[in-house]
């Protein structure tokens, strides 16, 4: 493995990440401060990037240079932890949510762009755009780490304008994948309503906050049901939605497009660990695929068993 090998590695990597429209040389021009002459002296190869200039690039384009290197030697596979930068809670919120939709809109506009994803409770993509929702998983995750004060009102709960675009994005962007599928537990409902039963328990949420969750909630599994009528969502990119016959204990996701792929281990309740490792992303695919075999299929098809479901998951949250 030569130093130019690596070099030519991290200019093609650089040139799949860059924002559409824009040309190499003026993005790290403008990324690096420096003169253009500079900047095509590295990318011929003459000057080595020095260890600063490679960090600001991985950080702002989610390159992986431990990837780099790693997908070259035997035996090592590199995952992402993720870690959290910011001493400012909501700061590190935001910084997970970002870097989901970094991902998402990786893959967003390749027609053979496709997500997996093995869930036992509700994909955060599905409800990102609902108000309480998404207010009550911050809710959560800030009484976890207990960096701060838990509110006692999700109405009083101020949540940063950056989050809520970000939230919405996030919604959207799923929708914008080619094909995406989904096997859920048969009870993906019932671990948000024992959560919100919990939370209300402790005083932490009010009484209104609990009705506007569960009519929020109401509304989500009928959005749900309307889209796995479908088989689609806008724009005729195709959705799967199985339900598994067999248990599993984590969450577990994979997302593609031609010349990029990451797959995903949830941890933290929130965050995840990743690697773009090809060896992990295929037995990641795999593994999926094969829950796939012990579930059934819902959306498009499968209507006693799809009328099942949302009447057991409707009888779910009628409980609140």
């Amino acid at each position: 493995m030569t130093k130019n090998y690596i070099v030519k590695e991290l200019i093609n990597q650089m040139k799949e990440r860059i924002p559409p429209g824009h040309n190499l040389a003026n993005y790290l021009t403008d990324t690096l401060y420096m003169g253009k002459e500079a900047v095509y002296r590295r990318l011929r190869g003459e000057v080595a990037f020095t260890f600063d200039e490679i960090a600001v690039i991985s950080h702002n384009l989610g390159i992986s240079i431990d990837q780099i290197i790693g997908n070259h030697l035997s035996n090592r596979v590199t995952f992402d932890l993720n870690l959290l930068h910011s001493p400012n809670l909501m700061e590190s919120y935001y910084e997970i949510v970002e870097r989901y939709l970094r991902i998402f809109q990786l893959v967003n506009g390749d027609e053979n762009s496709e997500t997996y994803s093995a869930t036992n409770t509700i994909p955060f993509t599905l409800y990102s755009s609902y108000e309480y929702l998404s207010k009550f998983r911050i809710c959560r995750w800030i009484y976890q780490n207990g960096k701060m004060k838990t509110p006692n009102s999700l109405s009083d709960m101020h949540v940063p304008e950056k989050i809520i675009n970000a939230h919405k994005k996030l919604s959207e962007s799923i929708r914008k994948v080619g094909k995406t599928y989904f096997v859920w537990d048969s009870n993906v409902f019932q671990s948000v309503v024992k959560e919100i039963k919990y939370f209300a328990g402790l005083n932490l949420i009010s009484t209104s906050d609990v009705m506007y969750l569960k009519n929020e909630l109401q509304q989500l599994l009928t959005d749900l049901e309307h889209l796995s009528i479908k088989g689609e969502f806008n724009e005729g990119h195709e959705l799967y939605i199985y339900l598994s016959n067999i248990d599993f204990e984590a969450t577990y996701s994979y997302v593609s497009r031609k010349d990029y792929q990451i797959s995903l281990f949830r941890v933290y309740s929130i965050n995840s660990m990743d690697s773009q490792s090809p060896q992990i992303c295929q037995i990641q695919k795999n593994w999926i695929q094969s829950l796939k075999r012990h579930s059934t299929l819902i959306s498009g098809s499968g209507e006693a068993q799809r009328i099942a479901f949302i009447e057991k998951q409707r009888n779910i949250i009628d409980v609140l």
